[in-house]
């Protein structure tokens, strides 16, 4: 199953992916959310060479009342949720459904989400991709390549039992993000476990930085309102970023107000960690892919991915305390 809206740029590569499968799907279904570019017209045209697309129009256009509306409509065993920006290793579902049917103790399997340039020749793609898949960038597991199978909290693109919907319901249709998430920590509340297998996809990441920093503000911002919703739904670690812009805030005003030096250099040091430890990554990257430019690009897109999904976690509780201010007016 696949939830979409304008993804003309992508769409083809990921049905074909999906399509490609060694185990194929019994059904593809799209849910469009009224896109107003090509895509529909590139899945109709993809349709007619394989009978097993539906499309289902998502009229409230949002991901999660879409993901309900294609796990209702859906007719398997097993529910792939697959994503917009992705391909999928050809062995992919193979891989989801032999796991589930040999281990009956698992309610849902995923694989790793490499994050990919679009444009294999741009260092500002090649190090968006980097800051996403670096232990320094993010703390997301399924991001990061695994020899074995490990239990995980949650996965990107779960291959989930059907009726682990039946007893865990659906989607919260209330988190436009963060909603794998929330549903995932439902399923391990109910004792359902998640596995991480050693297997592929290629994720792609946003074509520009404006598109890079607004995915990024926007992950941040849903934390806090997934936090308000399940408060054990999510996990310190989304909110390290938080911290992180509030002590470069804290520290900004101390640099100007204060004229003790001694405790200015003090309260620096985390910084001067942090820029360490971005150099030290960056550095490494640079060698790998011999390519100075990249030492440079990857030690701004780490600053950028942090402060930006800080910014979006840091507007999320402004809005709400005021919005809280208005309500008790």
């Amino acid at each position: 199953m696949l939830v979409c809206r304008n993804e003309e740029k992508t769409i083809e590569n990921v049905l074909n992916s999906l399509i490609n499968q060694t185990r194929k799907p019994d059904e593809i279904i799209v849910v469009d959310g009224q896109s107003t570019d090509n895509t529909v017209s590139i899945i109709e045209k993809l349709a007619e060479k394989s009978n097993n697309i539906k499309i289902i129009t998502n009229k409230k256009k949002y991901t999660p009342y879409g993901l309900n509306l294609g796990i209702k409509n859906s007719k398997g065993d097993f529910v792939f949720i697959a994503g917009s920006h992705t391909e999928f290793d050809k062995k992919y579902l193979e891989s989801c459904v032999k796991f589930l049917m040999k281990h009956p103790e698992a309610g849902a399997v995923g694989g790793v989400s490499l994050a990919t340039p679009v444009n294999a020749k741009s260092c500002l793609q090649k190090s968006m991709a980097f800051s996403f898949s670096s232990p320094f960038g993010t703390a997301s597991r399924h991001r990061y390549q695994v020899k074995e199978p490990r239990e995980v909290d949650t996965v990107a693109y779960a291959c989930y039992r059907r009726e682990v919907f039946d007893k865990v319901g659906y989607f919260n249709d209330k988190l436009l993000r963060n909603q794998d998430i929330e549903f995932n920590y439902r399923m391990r509340k109910k004792g359902l476990k998640i596995f991480l297998l050693p297997i592929t996809n290629k994720y792609y990441v946003p074509n520009g930085l404006l598109d890079f920093m607004k995915k990024n503000f926007s992950n941040g911002f849903w934390n806090y309102i997934t936090l308000k919703i399940s408060p054990y739904g999510i996990s310190l670690r989304h909110f390290i970023p938080l911290i992180f812009v509030v002590y470069l805030f804290c520290l900004f005003l101390f640099l100007v107000l204060s004229k003790n030096t001694a405790f200015n250099i003090i309260l620096a040091i985390p910084f001067f960690i942090y820029l360490l430890l971005d150099t030290l990554f960056s550095l490494k990257y640079a060698i790998k892919e011999k390519n100075i430019l990249l030492l440079f690009c990857s030690f701004f897109m780490f600053l950028l991915l942090h402060i930006s999904y800080g910014l979006g976690t840091f507007w999320s509780i402004i809005k709400s305390i005021r919005f809280t201010k208005i309500g008790k007016t």
